[in-house]
C-alpha cells in the first residue's frame, strides 16, 4: 500500500474514532478503534525493523529455551533478505522451521493493543499497563507454542511439522491467549458489571 493512501485511510479513521468518542456511542467506537489500531500497528510493524526485531526476539527465546532443556538449535538466515531459520536437530539431520510474521507474535500484539488500548471505561494509565502486561504474557505464550513444536520435532522428527505446528502449536497457543483475554478483559468487565448490578439492587 502507498504511504500517502495508508495516512489518508488513517486519517479518515481517527476522525470516525473523534466522532463515535465524542458522541458517546461506544460500541462502533470500540470496534473500529481496536481493529483499525491493529491494522495500524501491523502496517507500521511489516514497513519498519520491528518485525525483523520481533522475528529474532523470538527465535533467540526458543533457542535460549532450547538450551535449557538441552535441545540443539542454530538460527541463521537462509538467504539475503530471507526471513530467520531456526533450525532444530534430530537423531537424524535437522529440521529447518521459519520464523516469519506469524511465528514472531506481531499479529497477536497488534490486536490484543488495539483492543485494551480502546477498551472504554478504563483510564489511559490503567490501559497502558494491561497493554504491556499482554505484551509480554503474548510473548511468553509464543514461546510456548515455539518450543512445543521444536520439541515434537526433536523427539518425533520432521514428519510431524505439519501436525506439530498447524494443530498443536496453534492449539496450545490459542488457549494460552483465551486466557490472557479472560484475566486481562473478560473478567475485570464480568466483575465491574457485577459491582453495577450490586449498587443498583441495594440502592
Amino acid at each position: 500500500m502507498a504511504p500517502w493512501l495508508a495516512g489518508l485511510l488513517a486519517l479518515v479513521w481517527a476522525l470516525a474514532v473523534l466522532f463515535f468518542r465524542a458522541n458517546r456511542i461506544w460500541l462502533p467506537y470500540y470496534i473500529l478503534g481496536s481493529v483499525g489500531l491493529a491494522f495500524i500497528l501491523i502496517f507500521v510493524g511489516r514497513a519498519t525493523p520491528i518485525e525483523p526485531l520481533l522475528q529474532h526476539s523470538v527465535a533467540a527465546g526458543v533457542h535460549a529455551v532450547s538450551e535449557v532443556v538441552h535441545i540443539p538449535t542454530k538460527i541463521f538466515r537462509a538467504a539475503p533478505g530471507a526471513v530467520l531459520v531456526l533450525v532444530i536437530s534430530q537423531d537424524v539431520g535437522w529440521t529447518m522451521l521459519q520464523v516469519t510474521v506469524e511465528s514472531s507474535g506481531l499479529l497477536e500484539s497488534a490486536v490484543i493493543t488495539g483492543m485494551l488500548m480502546f477498551y472504554p471505561g478504563w483510564s489511559l494509565g490503567k490501559r497502558a499497563y494491561l497493554t504491556l502486561g499482554a505484551l509480554l504474557a503474548t510473548y511468553v505464550a509464543n514461546i510456548v507454542r515455539m518450543m512445543v513444536i521444536v520439541t515434537t520435532l526433536h523427539f518425533v522428527g520432521k514428519d510431524s511439522l505439519l501436525f506439530s505446528h498447524t494443530i498443536i502449536g496453534r492449539a496450545v497457543f490459542f488457549v494460552i491467549v483465551i486466557a490472557i483475554y479472560w484475566y486481562l478483559m473478560t473478567r475485570p468487565t464480568l466483575r465491574t458489571v457485577r459491582q453495577k448490578l450490586d449498587q443498583e439492587l441495594w440502592a
